[in-house]
């Protein structure tokens, strides 16, 4: 079964509306998801139960991009240099981890910037 997905992948080629192509066999891995992440231009305070405060995205994923709803990623994407002020359009890849108690945690890894907008 999973030979036969990562065939369909890798014969696969995902188009944006940007006109952007981004080849799914060089962005998918074993281990991962490679999505389409919108992320706003302002980030927002979370886990307001910690001694340290942190700045976390708003982001759309997938078929939500567009919509009203904006929901808080609180890991950060790796290899992204965020700009206060832009909206992004990104492919990032999503990585499932198990830490030590057995829980899932995401790993969030840039592929490719689709676009990047200067917010009015």
């Amino acid at each position: 079964m999973f030979k036969i997905l990562w065939l369909t992948l890798s014969l696969a080629t995902t188009s944006f509306t940007s006109g952007t192509s981004v080849s799914v066999q060089s962005a998918y891995s074993n281990a991962g998801e490679v999505i389409k992440m919108r992320i706003q231009g302002h980030r927002v305070g979370c886990q307001p139960n910690s001694d340290e405060p942190r700045q976390c995205f708003l982001v759309q994923k997938g078929a939500s991009i567009g919509m009203e709803n904006w929901e808080v990623l609180q890991q950060p994407i790796e290899g992204f240099d965020f700009e206060e002020g832009y909206t992004y359009d990104l492919i990032v890849k999503v990585d499932v981890l198990q830490d030590k108690t057995g829980s899932d945690r995401f790993k969030h890894s840039l592929v490719q910037i689709i676009s990047k907008i200067k917010e009015s």
